[in-house]
């Protein structure tokens, strides 16, 4: 049989990251020469947000001219061209005109007939910031990653960052649940880790549901949300959400948002999932606050996008409960297994904590959710160039095959500020039950305290726990 049959020749496996880590070309003269005639006739250098590309274009009959033809191409696409007439150039034109700031030459593939480059261009804000209620992402979206970007045939440009100017960054709602209040609500020491789950299976009748979700709760979750796929209507998320919060009451919970718990009640946050269309979320928001819930769980990506946030604060101070911003959906613009079209994951991250958004799930390391580990680190070095991760920061979520076998290296490699783990087929599919399943997380999270964390060393430490280590050696089997 052929090594390569029918379509197998367009197969590659791309083994490596094209733009993190990577070293750029020392072809200085060539990037001037690049800048010098792009930006020939783009002389405005106000205030702008600056946004960075990967790019990949065919090549040219000049050295990396297939890049500075793309750039030509997002800049006059993106914005505006250059004026030409016949009537005199309107005075505040250049003001609507991007420029690029920068472009670093990455490869040159003579086989493909493709280069690379990392291009940073800035678009003035006179040219799209026009919402005075806050920043509008669908405007900045449409000036940074609409037409220009993957519409062209000769090039394709990926979003990989955002640099706002102070006055942009400021109409953001920034974050209002940061994490170390978060901490504050549920009573919580600074190095104790946050331990939460997700309801499995994914859909449930309301009087099981309820009953998993106190189960957890009774068994030490402090942070239980449904899962995204649980598509209920407006009279089931109230029928759900009003039977669960009675449940989790009777049982000694407290889910106000007073500063101090009702006495002798425990603290604990629960986020029914709300995901619908942009017209009817907010509806959902309000039905599900109004049965109780402290919390909401959304994919902004699918419902209306980050602003979303702001308008279910804008409801009123009832209102301003944490968000758990799913990533569902992020990955139809952030995942492509190529690492060239769309966006970087980063964008996203670094636009939900800049919009307010509480939660946002970093996939486990080793696990099985995009984006991938290698694009993990910079997502999180990010974040923290903007404060937007730690204390004061939003609590990144790693989930996403988090279980006893590997909670324990997360916690190693991400550390525990900033941080909640959340788990769901773990803890609902321990061969013991839901007490089980979270009981054998915090012995994990027990000994990867004192070093322990790989599969063999966690199997000795639950033996030489005797009859308490019992839950954790279930769940390694």
């Amino acid at each position: 049989m052929s090594a390569i049959l029918g379509t197998g020749g367009l197969l590659k496996r791309l083994r490596e990251h094209p733009y993190i880590g990577k070293d750029f070309l020392k072809m200085e003269s060539v990037e001037r020469h690049i800048l010098s005639e792009v930006n020939e006739g783009r002389n405005y250098r106000g205030e702008a947000v600056e946004a960075t590309y990967y790019i990949t274009a065919y090549s040219g009959k000049g050295e990396f001219e297939g890049i500075k033809n793309a750039i030509k191409d997002i800049l006059n696409h993106g914005t505006t061209e250059n004026w030409t007439g016949p009537e005199k150039e309107p005075e505040e034109y250049q003001q609507h005109m991007s420029w690029l700031k920068e472009v670093k030459l990455l490869g040159f593939n003579s086989e493909e007939n493709l280069e690379a480059a990392i291009a940073t261009i800035c678009i003035p804000l006179e040219f799209f910031d026009k919402e005075c209620d806050g920043p509008s992402l669908t405007q900045l979206r449409m000036a940074t990653s609409s037409e220009p970007f993957n519409a062209l045939v000769n090039f394709t440009a990926r979003l990989i960052d955002y640099r706002f100017p102070a006055k942009y960054k400021s109409k953001f709602l920034g974050q209002i649940w940061y994490h170390k209040r978060i901490r504050e609500y549920l009573g919580l020491d600074e190095d104790e880790p946050i331990i939460g789950v997700i309801v499995k299976p994914k859909w449930l009748p309301k009087d099981l549901f309820a009953q998993h979700v106190v189960e957890a709760a009774k068994a030490g979750a402090l942070f239980i949300k449904s899962d995204e796929n649980l598509h209920l209507s407006i009279k089931e998320l109230a029928d759900y959400v009003s039977l669960t919060v009675r449940l989790l009451e009777k049982n000694g919970f407290d889910l106000s948002l007073s500063t101090e718990p009702k006495l002798n009640k425990k603290r604990i946050i629960f986020a029914p999932h709300i995901t619908v269309s942009s017209f009817s979320i907010l509806e959902y928001a309000r039905i599900a606050v109004d049965c109780g819930a402290n919390a909401l769980c959304f994919s902004p990506h699918l419902a209306g996008d980050f602003e979303v946030i702001k308008e279910i604060y804008k409801m009123g101070e009832k209102y301003c409960v944490p968000i758990y911003a799913h990533t569902a959906g992020m990955n139809r613009y952030t995942g492509d297994p190529m690492f060239t079209f769309g966006e970087d994951p980063k964008t996203a991250y670094l636009l939900a904590g800049l919009s307010g958004a509480a939660f946002m799930q970093l996939p486990a390391l080793g696990g099985y959710i995009r984006p991938m580990d290698v694009e993990k680190f910079s997502i999180i070095e990010r974040l923290k160039e903007e404060g937007l991760v730690g204390n004061k920061g939003m609590t990144l979520v790693i989930a996403g095959g988090l279980g006893a076998h590997n909670i324990g290296y997360n916690i190693r490699a991400f550390g525990p500020e900033g941080k909640m783990f959340l788990a769901g087929t773990a803890v609902y599919h321990h061969p013991d039950g839901i007490k089980s399943g979270i009981l054998a997380l915090k012995l994990a999270v027990e000994a990867a305290y004192e070093g322990i964390i790989n599969a063999e060393d966690l199997r000795r430490y639950a033996r030489s726990l005797g009859e308490r280590g019992y839950p954790l050696m279930r769940a390694l089997k």
